[in-house]
């Protein structure tokens, strides 16, 4: 049987967001972060099946809040998305914004921590050799005075992983294997896997695994997550773009429209159902069943 692996997002919060797994998260946020929490607590919102077919970003996202008052988004994507550094900020901003409640002034704000685990190269960040990257609010001059500690976001790139063969180089051993056992779990040995906590997910990882149900889930979710990327292989959203570029300069729609029916064509090719269709191309039920 094909292993799961923690790249799919629904195994990852397996792992990493399931209460009894907190000293697990608690290791890897203070590797990705370099920051030592005492306690954490996990979000205990069930998992639903209609959750992993769900397309809206940030159902699957593992929600922590640490020593009760630092709140803390860990992100596994593997979809590449556009404009990663705008969702992050909106991200972390929505985290931020809950910490103050109606009535309470601004002072009463938390720290807000973001943690992106990206199985992709951020394309604002190819300049950066690093497979991660700890990001705050510095003044331009003075880049040791930092002016504020409530935001932080962390971006971990997976893709850069195959560019590191001296681990001597590295200067977070212990984030680099925890890494390296998102992205390759199997492939880890020796030294790599002395961590306790790493060992510990690991098995976490064979028990998922070893479930009928388990495997079941993750594989409705990796099903909606190739979908969405043999959508986006496709084209559409550069031809969704031309399409309304086209609307605007001619005054005219029927860029769009045609771009709508040259994408429910390829997705019919691709045997994709009818509903999710409609879903995304907003034509109706008979314009394209008129295409078959």
């Amino acid at each position: 049987m094909k292993k799961l692996k923690p790249t799919n997002d629904y195994v990852f919060k397996k792992i990493f967001g399931s209460v009894g797994n907190e000293d697990i998260t608690r290791e890897f946020i203070k590797c990705a972060t370099g920051i030592k929490f005492k306690n954490i607590n996990l979000d205990t919102t069930p998992i639903l099946e209609k959750d992993l077919i769900d397309k809206k970003t940030g159902i699957l996202d593992v929600k922590v809040v640490a020593d009760k008052i630092n709140n803390i988004d860990i992100e596994m994507q593997v979809v590449k998305s556009e404009h990663i550094a705008e969702r992050l900020l909106f991200y972390w901003s929505k985290i931020y914004n809950k910490t103050i409640r109606k009535g309470y002034g601004y002072e009463r704000g938390q720290k807000a921590i973001c943690i992106l685990i990206a199985d992709f190269k951020v394309s604002n960040l190819t300049q950066i050799d690093k497979f991660y990257t700890r990001w705050k609010i510095m003044e331009e001059n003075y880049t040791k005075q930092n002016f504020t500690d409530k935001l932080y976001i962390v971006i971990i790139e997976l893709e850069k992983l195959k560019g590191i063969n001296d681990i001597k180089e590295i200067d977070n051993e212990e984030l680099l294997n925890w890494c390296k056992f998102i992205k390759n779990p199997e492939e880890m040995e020796g030294e790599e896997m002395k961590n306790e906590y790493i060992k510990k997910a690991k098995e976490k990882l064979d028990e998922i695994n070893q479930s009928e149900e388990e495997r079941r889930l993750a594989e409705i979710r990796e099903r909606t997550i190739r979908d969405e990327m043999a959508i986006r292989d496709s084209g559409y959203i550069d031809g969704m773009k031309e399409g309304e570029k086209k609307g605007k300069i001619e005054g005219k729609n029927e860029g769009i429209a045609e771009e709508k029916l040259q994408i429910a064509k390829i997705m019919l090719k691709k045997k994709m159902l009818l509903e999710d269709i409609i879903e995304i191309t907003r034509l109706s039920k008979s314009e394209i069943e008129s295409l078959i």
